[in-house]
């Protein structure tokens, strides 16, 4: 009876030194910033599949508004607070600026005002919506 106890204690001692290293772990991750952010995983989306996104978004018809050509490319909530990011092209490359000073505010060729623009590359652009707001619904 005492070996089983024994055995058991020891047992509950290395499983519970086993949890404490792995919570430890993933906060020295969580807190050094190891886990990819939204912006490099974004990147990586970018370079592993541009030209089918590149294509999907020229394909579209020129409608009889002036809205830039765009996809929905992320999106992220919960509980009907959704945050939607789409991926533009500007073939004037006048997303240029926003991305550069990082601020919100309303854009030519996009309908609501936006969170955030950032720039892949020349003439493509993501944009992000303010949480509950998407192309057809500002809020």
């Amino acid at each position: 009876m005492a070996k089983t106890r024994r055995r058991l204690l020891g047992l509950a001692l290395i499983l519970g030194t086993v949890t404490l290293a792995c919570m430890a772990l993933v906060s020295a991750f969580l807190l050094k910033g190891l886990f990819p952010q939204p912006t490099q995983l974004q990147s990586a989306k970018w370079l592993l599949r541009s030209g089918k996104y590149k294509r999907e978004v020229l394909a579209q018809p020129t409608g009889p508004t002036r809205d830039l050509k765009h996809i929905e490319w992320d999106g992220w909530g919960w509980g009907g607070n959704d945050t939607t990011v789409y991926l533009v092209f500007d073939s004037e490359n006048a997303l240029a600026h926003a991305a550069k000073i990082g601020s919100a505010s309303k854009y030519p060729g996009i309908p609501c005002e936006v969170y955030r623009v950032r720039r892949l590359e020349s003439q493509w652009y993501t944009v992000q919506f303010y949480t509950e707001s998407d192309w057809n619904n500002c809020y």
